[in-house]
């Protein structure tokens, strides 16, 4: 093969390289099997504000900035399910590089927030991840936060503190993307690994839209 051959041969080959590089990132959506159950079209969040464990306003219609914000309904004196989920997600964060741990929130909405104070809440979150958020407010505005993403804390059992259990009906932590909408949700049963693999996917390919299996 001459010279001049050689290199129109690897000019090719770079645009072919080039072309499959732009199909991956702007062609056909990447398909992939997540754990998590696809919400389409994705819950929107409200934008009433509630407040962190350290005194801040905090919205999920404007301070959901991060790739992924993982948003979990609970309680500190929760005696099973919600540590569990905690240290799920915990775990899952230490299987994934400090860049994609830096693209990812986690923030807790206390339902027994006579109990749950800020001091109680920081406390609490410490224990299983340092950068977890706490957030708070009265019963009623975490009932207002909770709606558009169908968790109905009031229909929850109530705990003697006047608060609510929401797992008595439901455990979901839900995925808010960048542009505040809940496209995926995760069951309180899903295992540290299955967390992980989803949310490498949802902080390396940031889809602009997942579909759901009726999609």
């Amino acid at each position: 093969m001459t010279l001049v051959r050689r290199r129109t041969a690897a000019a090719l080959a770079a645009v072919l390289i080039s072309l499959l590089a732009l199909t991956g990132c702007g062609g056909d959506p990447k398909t992939v099997d997540l754990s998590g159950t696809v919400v389409d079209p994705p819950y929107g969040v409200s934008d009433v504000a509630l407040t962190t464990a350290d005194g801040k306003p905090w919205t999920m219609s404007k301070d959901t900035t991060k790739a992924l914000t993982l948003v979990f309904f609970g309680y500190t004196q929760c005696p099973d399910i919600c540590p569990g989920v905690l240290s799920a997600i915990a775990s899952a964060l230490t299987r994934l590089t400090p860049e994609q741990q830096a693209q990812i929130e986690l923030v807790f909405i206390t339902t027994d927030p006579k109990r749950d104070t800020p001091a109680v809440l920081k406390d609490y979150l410490g224990r299983f991840n340092p950068t977890y958020v706490g957030l708070t407010g009265d019963l009623e505005t975490v009932g207002e936060v909770a709606k558009p993403l169908h968790v109905f804390v009031d229909s929850g059992e109530m705990l003697p503190s006047g608060g609510y259990d929401p797992n008595s009906h439901g455990t979901q932590i839900f995925g808010i993307n960048a542009k505040h909408e809940a496209p995926i949700f995760w069951g309180a049963e899903t295992s540290p690994a299955q967390f992980a693999a989803d949310f490498k996917f949802l902080v390396d390919e940031k889809p602009e839209h997942l579909k759901g299996p009726n999609s």
